[in-house]
C-alpha cells in the first residue's frame, strides 16, 4: 500500500469534509430548506433532487403523515432541495471514507499506536450518532433543540477527527516542533477546557436563537444593534428578547475569558492558537452586528448568517486544537 494512504492527512481530509457538511447544514437552516427532503434517506421518494411542484404535491397526497409545519400547499425550490440532497450526499461520502480510514488505522495500529485506533473508533461512533440525529431533526420538523444538538454532534465529530489526525501524526513520524506544546500544566489545560465549553454553549444558543425565529427579537437595523429596541434595558417580557440579550451578554463574557486565558498561557504554540481564536471571535462579533444592521422588513442576509456560523465554528475548533495539541504532546513526552 502506498505511503500516502497511511498518512495522517487522511483524517485531516475527513475533518475538512466534516466542516463542509457543517457549511451545507448551516445553509439548509438559513435557506429554510430543512424539510425540503421530507423522507429519509430518499427525497420525495426519489434518489435525485429535481422534484417538480407537481411531483411534490403528488407525494404529499400519498404521504399525508409527512406534511410538515409549512402545510401541504408549500412547495420547495430546486435549489432548496439540492442543498438538503447535497448535505446528505456528503454525509454518505464521508461515511464511506471514514470506514476506509477506520480500517487503515486498525491495520496500522501497531505502527501509529493503539490510542489512534481507539480514538478513530470513537469518531466512527460519532458519525453514526450524527446520522441518527440528522434523521431525528428531519422527523421532528427541525425543532430548535434538535438543530442545536445536531450542530453539537457535528462539532464533536469534527474535533474527534482532528484528534485522530494528531495522534496519527505523532505515532507515524512525531509532531513537528511548531506544533509541539513544550510547557504543559494542568491549570492551563483546565482553562482551555473552560473556554471550549463556553464557546460551545454560545454556538448552541446561537443555533437555537436563529432556528426559533427570535433573531429579530430586538428589532433590525440601528434599532436592533448595538442596543435592543433602541433601549439599553428593554422589556424582558418576551422570551426572544431574553434569549437575544443572553446571547449578546455571553459573547462579551466569553471574549473577556478568551483574553484572560490567553494572558495565562505560557507555551508559544498555545498562544498562537489563542491569537487565532481571538481573531475569529472578534470578527464574529462584528458579523453578528452587521447581520442585524443589514436586515430589513424581516429579511436577514443569509450569507452573513452562514459566515457567522462558520467563523464561530472555527473559533471553537481553534481552541479544541489547542487542547488536543496539549494531550498529544503530553503523551509524546511520556513515551520518551
Amino acid at each position: 500500500m502506498a505511503v500516502w494512504y497511511r498518512s495522517h492527512l487522511i483524517p485531516f481530509g475527513l475533518a475538512l469534509i466534516a466542516f463542509l457538511i457543517i457549511t451545507t447544514g448551516g445553509w439548509i437552516r438559513i435557506s429554510d430548506a430543512g424539510e425540503s427532503c421530507p423522507d429519509w434517506p430518499q427525497c420525495f421518494g426519489t434518489w435525485g433532487f429535481d422534484v417538480s411542484e407537481e411531483e411534490q404535491a403528488q407525494w404529499w397526497e400519498e404521504n399525508p403523515d409527512e406534511i410538515d409545519s409549512r402545510g401541504a400547499q408549500h412547495r420547495y425550490t430546486t435549489d432548496q432541495i439540492f442543498t438538503e440532497w447535497a448535505h446528505r450526499g456528503l454525509v454518505g461520502i464521508i461515511g464511506i471514507l471514514v470506514i476506509y480510514s477506520h480500517y487503515t488505522a486498525w491495520s496500522l495500529k501497531e505502527k501509529i499506536g493503539s490510542r489512534t485506533y481507539k480514538t478513530h473508533y470513537v469518531a466512527t461512533i460519532f458519525l453514526v450518532l450524527q446520522a441518527v440525529l440528522g434523521y431525528i431533526t428531519v422527523d421532528l420538523d427541525n425543532a430548535p433543540w434538535t438543530v442545536s444538538l445536531h450542530l453539537f454532534m457535528a462539532l464533536t465529530f469534527t474535533s474527534s477527527l482532528l484528534a485522530v489526525s494528531l495522534f496519527w501524526w505523532q505515532g507515524q513520524e512525531g509532531l513537528p516542533d511548531n506544533l509541539t506544546v513544550k510547557n504543559i500544566n494542568s491549570r492551563n489545560q483546565n482553562m482551555i477546557s473552560l473556554v471550549i465549553i463556553l464557546i460551545l454553549i454560545q454556538l448552541l444558543i446561537g443555533a437555537y436563537l436563529s432556528t426559533s425565529y427570535h433573531r429579530g427579537a430586538c428589532g433590525v437595523g440601528t434599532t436592533g444593534w448595538p442596543l435592543c429596541s433602541s433601549k439599553i434595558i428593554p422589556s424582558f417580557s418576551e422570551f426572544g428578547v431574553l434569549l437575544q440579550l443572553g446571547h449578546r451578554f455571553s459573547a462579551l463574557v466569553i471574549g473577556g475569558v478568551l483574553v484572560w486565558a490567553r494572558m495565562q498561557m505560557e507555551d508559544e504554540v498555545i498562544i498562537k492558537t489563542f491569537n487565532l481564536a481571538l481573531g475569529f471571535f472578534g470578527l464574529n462579533i462584528a458579523l453578528g452586528g452587521i447581520y442585524i444592521l443589514s436586515a430589513s422588513d424581516g429579511e436577514f442576509p443569509g450569507w452573513i448568517s452562514l459566515l457567522h456560523l462558520l467563523v464561530g465554528a472555527l473559533t471553537f475548533l481553534s481552541i479544541a486544537t489547542a487542547y488536543l495539541l496539549c494531550i498529544v504532546s503530553k503523551e509524546d513526552k511520556s513515551n520518551d
